[in-house]
């Protein structure tokens, strides 16, 4: 009786200790940084557990290596993995304790250094700040583990990169046009623009459209660094540096992404395909009315003056049809 009291007094003590590594691992929080993303950032930057830190320092550091449980894999069985890219891997996984199923994004590099972990959060940071939208892909928490950032976002049926070899309908592409447009608009007006617009970050949920991966976001007011996203679907002004409409460098990706969609083509990084598009000669589209074709040439004028902005792009008239059978 006495030696399984003891033994399970020990194995009290184990696990009241295990889970205090595993608090310390989990509670102790990164640098905390305002989000400049939202209107009312403060101009400093503040840390308001920078004592607390520095006086636990040691035992911190000690407890992030191998010996410290893994969040990600305590809370979330590892299904699948559904993308891939150079920054990030994403994984379809199964939250335990609700029974959901989520997508985990997991940042390759090692964030080592407080610079490296801010420049990461800004993805985070944007998605927190804009906050819940029905064509935004959903985020749901982050945290930092062995030195990687992970994402719980929204989990999605597919993106519009896996159905390029079924062309869309002209109805189709617009109802796309119209939910991304929406979405665009969205952003705008709170200053953000997303600059990594792209077939690969257009997913889909039960026929919703929703824009994703926010590691390009910046504000429109240039304050701070501007990171341009896929060459593919970049204008001509942000490879040549010149970051005074980056609105409008959103407005131009949307319409060179709705050119892929009905065309089925693959837009490339440089030759004359690349340098038609951007001087503004895009093909004439059998099957496609005029009306929509004008619509794809003014979205990827070379002029970003000339391109319509979020708010009248919402406000087409193209989009009446959609707007009455209550597409969007």
């Amino acid at each position: 009786m006495e030696k399984k009291v003891s033994n399970g007094m020990q194995q009290i003590h184990s696990y009241v200790l295990q889970s205090s590594i595993a608090l310390h691992c989990r509670v102790m929080p990164p640098p905390c940084i305002r989000n400049p993303y939202l209107s009312d950032a403060s101009e400093t930057d503040v840390d308001p557990f920078g004592n607390e830190r520095s006086k636990s320092a040691g035992l911190f550091s000690s407890v992030t290596g191998g010996d410290c449980p893994s969040q990600y894999h305590t809370d979330f069985h590892e299904i699948e993995q559904i993308g891939a890219g150079t920054f990030g891997r994403v994984w379809k996984v199964l939250k335990r304790i609700d029974g959901c199923l989520y997508a985990v994004k997991q940042i390759i590099r090692p964030l080592c250094e407080d610079r490296e972990r801010i420049t990461a959060l800004m993805e985070v940071q944007s998605l927190a700040a804009l906050g819940s939208h029905e064509n935004i892909v959903g985020y749901y928490s982050s945290w930092f583990e062995n030195e990687h950032l992970y994402i719980q976002m929204e989990l999605c049926d597919y993106n519009l990169s896996s159905q390029k070899s079924s062309l869309l309908t002209e109805y189709d592409a617009l109802t796309t046009l119209h939910q991304l447009a929406k979405v665009l608009l969205f952003m705008h007006d709170r200053g953000i623009a997303h600059l990594d617009v792209k077939l690969d970050n257009i997913y889909v949920k039960n026929g919703v459209y929703k824009l994703g991966d926010f590691g390009c976001a910046t504000l429109l007011n240039n304050s701070l660094p501007v990171q341009e996203g896929d060459t593919r679907y970049m204008p001509h002004e942000i490879l040549n540096e010149n970051f005074d409409h980056l609105d409008k460098v959103d407005i131009f990706a949307l319409g060179a992404s709705a050119f892929e969609l009905v065309t089925g083509s693959t837009l490339t990084k440089s030759g004359p395909q690349f340098l038609s598009l951007r001087e503004g000669n895009l093909p004439f589209l059998p099957g496609h009315s005029l009306h929509f074709q004008n619509l794809l040439k003014v979205m990827m004028d070379p002029d970003p003056t000339a391109r319509p902005s979020a708010k009248e792009l919402v406000a087409s008239p193209i989009f009446d049809r959609i707007r009455r059978n209550g597409k969007t």
